[in-house]
């Protein structure tokens, strides 16, 4: 057998817990199925920290020894494939909204959406931000043809569930609220002191950054908010956006 291909039936081994390699590691007291579980084991247990890593409030709902067997169900339905563990867990969120037994608890898929939103600002992309004295500089004539474009920290939620509440209460090493309906959209972003925010939205302003996302102009954001009861519609889409530049939401184009 060639080294490359021990190599490869070694790495099969670990990967999947079974014995597909044809000799031995070495000669000793040690079964080769036990020296391979020894680094199988210890593969799975990286790649569990690092998912209790991504998804603290999770492992405190679910204790050590179910969060434990939801990281192996979800290793293998997902095998770690980047060449960062701090990826491994992106799946999660869609794995326990469809998966049984946990799709019976739809608030832990959203917990999870919710936390890899949060973990996501932590190493999003930096963009220069753009501000106030930026935007004064424009011609007041130029602002209907104006795009923006959202910072690479921000990440829009749709939740059915209080989630954020449980994950807030959790965090706070207090008694998380019973899982309960709670329709509502959030914003998750890196403010530019680096330190990660959120905040709830209103449907209108949720429609209004989905616009601005897909490349519309602000004379086309401010003609989608007019099926909202705003009032003066060009006035509240200019309060929406001296918010987000002030919140740190919007990039330089």
């Amino acid at each position: 057998m060639d080294l490359h291909t021990w190599q490869r039936d070694l790495q099969a081994s670990i990967l999947t817990s079974s014995d597909q390699i044809q000799l031995p590691l070495h000669k000793g007291s040690i079964h080769r199925e036990r020296e391979i579980a020894i680094y199988a084991d210890g593969y799975f247990l990286r790649l569990a920290e690092a998912l209790q890593t991504n998804y603290p409030a999770l492992f405190q709902i679910l204790g050590d020894e179910d969060f434990y067997t939801l990281a192996r169900a979800y290793l293998a339905a997902h095998p770690s494939s980047h060449p960062s563990i701090r990826w491994f867990g992106d799946q999660l969120a869609a794995f326990l909204k469809q998966e049984h037994p946990y799709a019976a608890v739809p608030i832990f898929a959203e917990l999870a959406a919710f936390e890899w939103a949060l973990r996501h600002t932590i190493d999003a992309a930096d963009a220069l931000l753009l501000t106030l004295e930026n935007l004064q500089a424009i011609p007041s004539q130029n602002w209907a043809l104006l795009c923006f474009k959202l910072h690479p920290s921000l990440s829009i939620l749709s939740l059915a569930w209080n989630a954020p509440k449980v994950w807030q209460a959790i965090m706070a090493e207090q008694a998380p609220p019973a899982p309960k309906i709670h329709t509502q959209s959030y914003l998750i972003w890196r403010k530019p002191d680096l330190t990660v925010n959120w905040r709830s939205a209103s449907p209108a302003e949720i429609h209004a950054l989905a616009l601005l996302a897909s490349g519309a102009n602000f004379s086309v954001i401010c003609e989608g908010l007019l099926r909202y009861d705003l009032g003066d519609t060009p006035l509240a889409a200019a309060r929406f956006l001296h918010q987000w530049i002030e919140q740190g939401l919007i990039s330089r184009a």
